[in-house]
């Protein structure tokens, strides 16, 4: 491990899969350690996302283990900006750092972010916008994953999977089901093949299979990674550099291709990356938001206000992909990032046969209409399911739906 920091009060260590590890020592030291802890496990519940995520916890050695917020800022960022920074901190999450000063702040370059650390004389105060004030996260998600096959074709090319993961090894979920996150992710992917009838169906098994063995094979356990967002790039990149090796040693699979979307659940947040135009949406009271963008030039005109809904659902080259797993494409660039999850929130990861059918207004009713009468994830899936292949019907259609709850719930996980 690399020392960042060697000072009278600690030394600060980042390891290979970039996670900070924190050792308190000198006056006080348990107090303080015991300090930090509280206060990042008060600011995770509370949903502030500048700051670290504590990971891990040893009270015997003093330590505990963040994920990493980048380099230090100091050098970087205005002394005005800092303090506003740290006025946000207070006014909107009710912390009270004790050294309010730029040498606490780094930058997180991924997520183009300045980030407060050290906590370890912080002071909490009451919750300034009255949330739950829970330090452990306690979220539950119910599930269900569907698929159809199109009427255009024979043979269904989509794939989807759930699954968490125990020492870099996948453990399969039922399609259907629930799970406490607080101490174990989840992730949930779908995949949408194109290339032909068979190769098709071999690109999309494969993104789903190879998936389930990269990103076990690089976190380890879905919990306590350093920096999930590259972890997850680095996967979906390595699957495209898969999948295009096998068509190219393969006549019959040359060219072959596949979208992916994949979420990955863990306490408070849920981490994604996609490429290609399956979709992942979140809604949360009575708004839904689609987090991921399609890969089309379709997609990038609609983004920038060129196309209308309308326009761009009924444009001759809607479907033409820029950015695939495989299917000849030079060099993928998947999207990636993250969210806050609170409880109540809806998720809908899904192919295109879903949104071929249905506009965005109809899956904020579904979801909506849920609230409301109290719908289970499977009955939301069912009604979505139906909806879209009664509306178009032609492509084969996939989907998850993923509500967060709090209330706890058995592991339904089943050993792969």
């Amino acid at each position: 491990m690399k020392i960042a920091k060697d000072g009278i009060r600690s030394i600060v260590k980042i390891g290979y899969d970039g996670r900070v590890y924190k050792t308190f020592r000198g006056t006080d030291k348990d107090k303080r350690f015991a300090n930090e802890v509280r206060v990042l496990k008060v600011l995770e519940a509370r949903g502030c996302e500048f700051v670290p995520r504590l990971l891990d916890s040893d009270p015997e050695a003093l330590t505990i283990v963040t994920s990493n917020c980048g380099a230090p800022a100091e050098a970087s960022i205005s002394e005005g900006k800092a303090a506003e920074l740290f006025e946000m901190l207070e006014r909107d999450y009710g912390v009270v750092h004790d050294d309010p000063f730029p040498r606490n702040i780094t930058y997180n370059a991924r997520q183009g972010v300045f980030c407060i650390i050290d906590f370890e004389l912080a002071l909490v105060k009451e919750d300034p916008q009255h949330r739950c004030d829970d330090e452990e996260a306690h979220r539950t998600l119910e599930w269900c994953g569907l698929t159809r096959d199109g009427n255009r074709k024979p043979g269904n090319q989509d794939a989807l999977s759930v699954f968490s993961s125990e020492q870099g090894w996948a453990n399969s979920a039922d399609l259907c089901g629930s799970q406490s996150i607080d101490d174990k992710g989840l992730i949930f992917a779908v995949s949408d093949g194109m290339g032909g009838p068979a190769a098709g169906d071999v690109a999309s098994a494969l993104v789903v299979r190879e998936l389930r063995r990269y990103l076990p094979a690089m976190m380890g356990d879905f919990h306590g990674a350093g920096d999930p967002e590259t972890l997850l790039e680095a996967a979906v990149k390595s699957l495209h550099e898969y999948v295009t090796r096998v068509g190219k040693h393969d006549p019959k699979l040359m060219g072959m291709g596949a979208t992916v979307v994949c979420g990955l659940f863990y306490r408070t947040k849920v981490y994604f990356a996609h490429v290609g135009d399956s979709r992942f949406y979140r809604y949360r009271k009575g708004d839904l938001k689609q987090l991921t963008y399609d890969h089309t030039h379709v997609g990038a005109q609609f983004r920038s206000g060129k196309l209308n809904e309308r326009q761009a659902r009924s444009h001759p080259r809607r479907n033409i992909l820029q950015q695939a797993v495989g299917g000849g494409c030079q060099i993928v660039r998947p999207q990636v990032s993250s969210v806050m999850i609170e409880e109540g929130d809806w998720f809908l990861i899904c192919s295109d046969g879903v949104t071929d059918g249905l506009w965005n207004k109809n899956i904020a009713r579904c979801f909506a209409e849920a609230d409301e009468s109290g719908a289970t994830p499977d009955e939301v899936a069912r009604r979505i399911l139906e909806w879209a292949t009664s509306e178009a019907g032609g492509d084969d259609t996939t989907l998850f739906v993923v509500h967060a709850v709090k209330k706890p719930a058995p592991s339904s996980l089943d050993p792969a």
